[in-house]
């Protein structure tokens, strides 16, 4: 009964450890730098059997040197040295790490750039130059010196006579006014424009799905007026859901999962240099047609009601 206990114990013990989920945290060995300095930004990773992570994204500071990862007591650590050249105050924004094949993100810091300060008691004394002595000028002299700026004066007017004659009877041109395409019909063209670079089929898989995923948030984010370009897979479906439900625009759950498998696959692609197989990518293609389709057919249809209500 005891030895039935006991391995009772240790099982829930293991049960318990593998529910853990694996700790992602950031440090800096200081967050207030002057201009040209450098501090140490560290990502720590406390569990993963397989860890990558991303390209350092900065904005405002710059990456002086990417140091080799390393591992300290089980704990995984990867070490970036930043500086700035600009004063103020900047964001290290969120860092994308991959951990078994699954995205995680780090917490944002705040960097403070100071300038250096000038010492002016150190700098050499100022001394004023003595004039030139010279003798006085003769008529002859002083006519011979200054008779060139005469010349000079009269050519600059000159000039700004015949700019003005040149340029008083030019019509203004008209401004043209280019007619901006419907989303609809933008996203349309440039998934064929896509389709005709064969990127993937000539092995440039990470360019197919850069360019197939930009098409589709940007066609999501003039046709729904939603921030689409610049947020994450995650933060892009949260606010999708929220907007259907708030606008209530019929999105099935059906072509949510695909958009958001799209998306997914292409930050695995993009971050982590997975090469999916070609029924995969044809697939995503057709799951990006399909988004842009339902939701075309979606705001034509509210656009019709509110005509109708309208009259």
């Amino acid at each position: 009964m005891k030895y039935f206990i006991t391995s009772i114990c240790c099982l829930f013990s293991v049960f318990m450890m593998a529910q853990i989920e694996p700790s992602i945290t950031i440090k800096a060995d200081t967050t207030n730098i002057k201009i040209g300095e450098q501090l140490t930004y560290t990502i720590q990773v406390s569990k993963g059997k397989q860890v990558t992570f991303t390209k350092l994204e900065l904005d405002g500071l710059e990456l002086a040197e990417e140091l080799p990862t390393d591992t300290v007591n089980n704990q995984i650590l990867k070490k970036y040295l930043i500086t700035g050249f600009d004063s103020g105050s900047f964001y290290i924004k969120k860092q994308q790490v991959f951990l078994d094949a699954k995205a995680y993100f780090t917490d944002s810091l705040l960097v403070n750039v100071a300038t250096v300060a000038v010492d002016t008691t150190k700098l050499a004394p100022y001394y004023k130059t003595k004039g030139q002595e010279t003798e006085a000028y003769t008529f002859a002299e002083v006519w011979y010196r200054y008779q060139n700026y005469s010349y000079i004066t009269l050519g600059v007017i000159a000039f700004i006579v015949a700019l003005y004659f040149l340029f008083r009877k030019k019509e203004e041109k008209q401004e043209v006014v280019i007619p901006k395409i419907p989303p609809y019909i933008a996203a349309t063209k440039e998934l064929k424009n896509l389709e005709s670079k064969e990127l993937w089929q000539n092995n440039q898989v990470k360019e197919y799905y850069s360019e197939l995923t930009d098409i589709v948030r940007k066609y999501i984010g003039d046709e729904l007026f939603v921030q689409a370009l610049e947020t994450t897979t995650d933060e892009l479906m949260e606010l999708l859901k929220g907007e259907n439900k708030q606008q209530q625009l019929g999105l099935d759950k059906d072509i949510l999962e695909r958009l958001e498998g799209l998306l997914s696959q292409a930050d695995f692609v993009k971050f982590a240099k997975q090469k999916p197989i070609e029924n995969d990518i044809k697939g995503h293609k057709y799951d990006a047609e399909a988004v842009i389709e339902t939701i075309h057919k979606i705001v034509e249809s509210k656009k019709t009601v509110e005509k109708n209500e309208v009259q």
